[in-house]
């Protein structure tokens, strides 16, 4: 598989200071944790993904069931990387305590978090109770689908009633690059407990944009409020 772009260097990570990621936001969490997993272990690195929340179980992947750490170490050892998580019914797997992701980390390299969800919706403003950052993150990315503009917030926002809310807009309202700056860089929408935290952002799906301008007017906004942002399309970045 060939990689055109190094997401890593797109999101500017020094991973050997700051190891921990964890990622927050919309739809496409899961595809770039997996994407940034890829570039790492080609470069040696070995991680460990998993979870403060839920993630789909990806049977094809290499997965240590409760954090069991023989598991994963051999895992990591065999293949660079493994999922580590509580396997549920459903389909689903789910987080392990803050204590266990700790004794974890020691096993590898980088660990890269699911810290949130959003059911495949583009976009989301957090509840009270989200997102389920780790106390020992070092970083923090925060992703939102550019599918999301000109929709309305009914169509495109995971808790639709917080984001419009949040954005004083009815549910029928579309989704704008304002609205987009504005969930980014607030401590109530996706900054939401970040603190002094590394914090970056990725706008997924902009190849999908009939006028590329837009994703760089969204970049050029957050680049204003001092934050690092890039825009690409995941799926696109490989061929």
């Amino acid at each position: 598989m060939k990689h055109l772009e190094s997401f890593l260097e797109l999101l500017q990570l020094d991973v050997d200071r700051y190891p921990v990621i964890a990622v927050v936001g919309g739809g496409g969490k899961t595809s770039l944790i997996f994407r940034l997993t890829e570039e790492l272990t080609e470069q040696g690195k070995t991680v460990i993904v998993s979870t403060t929340t839920h993630m789909a179980y990806e049977p094809h992947r290499p997965f240590a069931p409760d954090g069991v750490s023989e598991t994963v170490r051999e895992n990591l050892e065999k293949y660079g990387y493994t999922v580590a998580a509580h396997r549920e019914e459903n389909g689903k797997i789910s987080s392990l305590s803050e204590n266990k992701l700790m004794e974890l980390k020691q096993f590898c390299n980088v660990m890269l978090i699911e810290a949130d969800g959003a059911k495949h919706m583009p976009i989301k403003v957090p509840e009270e109770w989200e997102p389920v950052i780790p106390e020992f993150a070092d970083v923090v990315i925060s992703v939102v689908g550019l599918d999301c503009l000109g929709k309305p917030i009914r169509e495109t926002a995971h808790r639709m009633e917080r984001t419009a809310e949040f954005l004083r807009k009815s549910m029928e309202a579309p989704i704008t690059q304002e609205d987009i700056v504005k969930i980014t860089s607030s401590i109530c929408g996706l900054l939401k407990n970040v603190e002094d935290r590394v914090y970056r952002v990725y706008l997924n799906k902009a190849d999908i944009l009939d006028n590329p301008e837009m994703a760089e007017d969204i970049l050029e906004e957050l680049e204003q409020k001092k934050i690092v942002a890039s825009c690409g399309s995941i799926e696109e970045a490989e061929e």
